[in-house]
């Protein structure tokens, strides 16, 4: 698990020019946005997409490490 999340941070890195948002997993296919916002996994990467961000997913126990 921690070097899927350094891959996904060094990713993060690299496609940040745009800024990036986290999203965390809710379980299900739906994810919590920064606003506090629930979407589906789909709908957040297509929302970052067309703002020219970067859409970084994780679950809460990514947040603890």
């Amino acid at each position: 698990m921690r070097r899927d999340l350094e891959r996904r941070l060094r990713a993060l890195e690299a496609a940040s020019r745009g800024g990036f948002e986290i999203w965390v997993y809710q379980g299900g296919e739906l994810v919590r946005g920064p606003q506090g916002e629930l979407l589906t996994r789909e709908e957040a990467e297509s929302r970052c997409r067309a703002a020219g961000m970067f859409a970084f997913f994780c679950t809460e126990t990514h947040m603890l490490l």
